[in-house]
């Protein structure tokens, strides 16, 4: 038998391997190993099924020698009612899992999930955990949810109307979806028998795709008056000013980094990771969205993003854009998305290529070749519409009127072909300099210049 005294003097023998430690035998199967690091185990010796196993009890001296005498006779009790050990402490193993609670182990997984996927990715999952799931299965176990409890979350969900009546189908959908991950994992993990979010976004099927708002035409130019005139945050104004010239999407507008605008080529560069699918796409700024951006500068020049929300120290929310436009006094009238509508209607009336407008507005189909190799395709037509767009919705602006396309089209490319042109005394002198420069004439030039012209 073993005692403390015993135990304490027990070290590696010259017999002792990192392989094969050495054993040291107390009673009834009870042993402690000791290893060629000089760690001490105790270990519990036992027949079951006609078969030797052992089953590790914890080390000494955290466990003490009455300690793991005790641990072993409750392992013979087991064995004399026929229950092998082991499957015992798998079993209650399994069962301190299953009683862990469900935001507990949803934590968990957000946690590993945070090391597998992008950061914007993580950011709308965390969102959704702590707004609609953590605050609905408060005090629930993981093993007890249920698919009443996983319905009662949507319906809150759906309770939230927006100010047409429509509920955020989109965000109850994608929150099961984030439920049924956290119970699929534990599923396979045996530590539930049924993921109780299958079936349940079919009681929530998708809201039919309806057309952005937008005003019609002849509302066309006070609602530019009234966006040049807001009395907001300048971001959110100017952010207004460049979804109208751009008419690209919202989240392409928040999502558009400074690295992106290619300012010596004019071209605006929007990275693929930006959107839901791989879509190449490149924007030629006009005038008019240049002026935007050099406005912007010294607002957020110093942030990642072009857009940034100093406040939280984010790129603006969803709603940024809607919500200005509502205090506008746009309610259902006019979004942000529906900048697109008017701009692809308006410019088929003005008379522009087709082929040119659709691949502007980046109607590629999803994932083709075509839509990643051929992202430049038509881009000189493609500039020329982009600034003929941007003087149009000026002209429609300064006039406080709509002003017929055929005149419209005349006077905008009449302005292309015959710029007004300037007296010097009317330019600032650094600037016509530096010009001449940009072309590439020396100094020696310049002063030739100005010699012959006094």
């Amino acid at each position: 038998m073993l005692t403390d005294v015993k135990i304490r003097s027990l070290k590696p023998s010259e017999k002792c391997t990192s392989s094969r430690p050495d054993k040291h035998s107390d009673q009834e199967g009870l042993q402690i190993w000791v290893r060629l690091s000089g760690t001490k185990t105790w270990i519990s010796a036992y027949r079951f099924n006609k078969k030797q196993h052992v089953l590790t009890l914890g080390s000494y001296p955290d466990l003490k020698l009455s300690e793991a005498r005790q641990a072993n006779k409750e392992i013979k009790a087991l064995l004399a009612q026929g229950i092998d050990p082991k499957n015992k402490k798998r079993q209650e193993k399994l069962a301190n899992e299953q009683a862990k609670m469900f935001n507990d182990y949803a934590l968990e997984w957000l946690d590993e999930r945070q090391r597998n996927v992008k950061h914007r990715t993580y950011q709308q999952d965390y969102n959704r955990m702590q707004k609609d799931v953590i605050p609905n299965f408060e005090g629930i176990a993981l093993k007890d949810v249920t698919f009443e409890d996983c319905k009662l979350m949507a319906d809150q969900i759906e309770s939230r109307k927006n100010t047409e009546g429509s509920s955020p189908r989109e965000v109850t959908r994608r929150t099961i979806d984030l439920v049924g991950n956290i119970l699929r994992r534990a599923k396979r993990e045996r530590l539930i028998m049924v993921n109780h979010t299958e079936g349940l976004k079919e009681l929530y099927p998708k809201a039919k795709t309806k057309h952005m708002k937008h005003v019609e035409l002849s509302e066309l130019p006070k609602l530019l008056q009234d966006i040049e005139g807001y009395h907001g945050h300048d971001q959110t104004r100017l952010g207004m000013k460049f979804l109208a010239y751009s008419f690209c999407r919202t989240i392409e507008l928040r999502m558009m980094k400074w690295e992106h605008i290619d300012f010596p080529n004019r071209l605006w560069r929007v990275d693929i990771d930006n959107l839901k699918v791989a879509r190449k796409h490149v924007v030629p700024l006009s005038d008019q969205m240049l002026a935007v951006l050099e406005e912007m500068k010294p607002i957020t020049g110093q942030y990642e993003y072009v857009f940034y929300h100093t406040g939280m120290h984010q790129p603006y929310s969803e709603e940024f854009i809607n919500n200005a436009l509502d205090i506008l006094g746009y309610a259902g009238k006019q979004t942000g998305h529906g900048f697109r509508h008017i701009a692809s209607t308006n410019l088929n009336e003005l008379g522009y290529m087709g082929d040119a407008i659709e691949k502007q507005m980046a109607h590629d189909k999803k994932g083709s070749i075509r839509a990643v190799y051929n992202h430049a395709q038509h881009l000189e037509e493609r500039r020329k519409i982009m600034q003929v767009w941007a003087d149009f919705l000026d002209l429609l602006r300064d006039k406080g009127e709509v002003v017929d396309f055929q005149t419209a089209r005349q006077q905008i490319e009449k302005s292309f072909s015959n710029p007004t042109a300037a007296s010097l005394s009317d330019i600032d002198s650094d600037a016509l300099i530096q010009a001449l420069l940009n072309k590439g004439l020396s100094f020696e030039d310049i002063q030739k210049l100005a010699t012959v012209k006094a």
